[in-house]
């Protein structure tokens, strides 16, 4: 009986470490490739919906008053959009920029935070004026990752959108990205017989693996303000006239 035991019990272990559920290990690598993210932030996740506007005809004839008021007020005022200041161009909120990877990434060798580049497929156009070229290296890391492992544990790898810069070096922050999800058994199986357990540790699942070059989405996170007037829109947008800080120095 302790033979069989102790047999056992190597055979667990075994299936521990082959599906990741030993004790984790500190992962030292260059600050550089790695992000700092809002571990509490999900960049994948709906936007909560909109309240539902009160319906008048079950108003009372109060409320139905305050309700005008309160529409005749807003009518009047200047419409303003969060964000960007009056009179400024901007990148709406939800802009989807068509992106592709510029190298592979891999749900077996890629890490949580890791850092992953992409660039865009097209030009970001706004009011006939290219914003964001077509070649423009934006930023993302892997938000979400599993290795394969045994009994048909099948790899996850999810990549976000992080920020992309404008041709004026504006910062844009985005969201949702890459998703590559299999199915999951949970990494264990409940058997009785040992023999089956050692047949399903060598029954591998399949890790995710994206070549140089998939083509995934991005979206704009928060409106952006660009910072110009849509007739300095061109001029600031344009890759011949530097752009960046000015210092002036009197020179006596």
């Amino acid at each position: 009986m302790r033979t069989t035991g102790k047999f056992a019990a190597a055979i667990l272990s075994a299936i521990m470490m082959a599906n990741g559920l030993s004790l984790p290990m500190a992962y030292a690598a260059p600050s550089s490739r790695y992000v700092s993210v809002d571990e509490k932030y999900d960049p994948f996740a709906e936007e909560e919906m909109p309240a539902k506007e009160a319906d008048p005809s079950k108003l009372t004839f109060k409320e139905r008053l305050a309700l005008q008021k309160k529409e005749e007020q807003a009518a009047a005022q200047k419409v303003t959009i969060a964000n960007v200041m009056p009179g400024h161009i901007y990148i709406p909120k939800k802009t989807m920029l068509n992106v592709e990877l510029i190298e592979p990434a891999n749900s077996k060798t890629h890490k949580k935070n890791q850092q992953v580049e992409f660039k865009t497929t097209e030009n970001l156009i706004i009011n006939g004026v290219v914003v964001i070229p077509k070649g423009t290296v934006g930023m993302g890391y892997v938000y979400e990752v599993q290795k394969a492992g045994g009994f048909g544990r099948k790899g996850v790898l999810r990549i976000a959108g992080k920020e992309i810069k404008t041709l004026n070096n504006v910062s844009v922050p985005l969201r949702k990205g890459l998703e590559g999800k299999g199915k999951t058994d949970g990494g264990a199986v409940a058997v009785a017989a040992a023999v089956s357990l050692v047949g399903g540790l060598f029954m591998k699942g399949s890790n995710i693996n994206y070549p140089a070059g998939t083509d995934f989405q991005v979206e704009v996170r928060d409106n952006v303000d660009l910072g110009v007037t849509p007739e300095e829109l061109k001029d600031a947008m344009n890759p011949d006239i530097p752009h960046g800080q000015e210092i002036v120095i009197e020179v006596k």
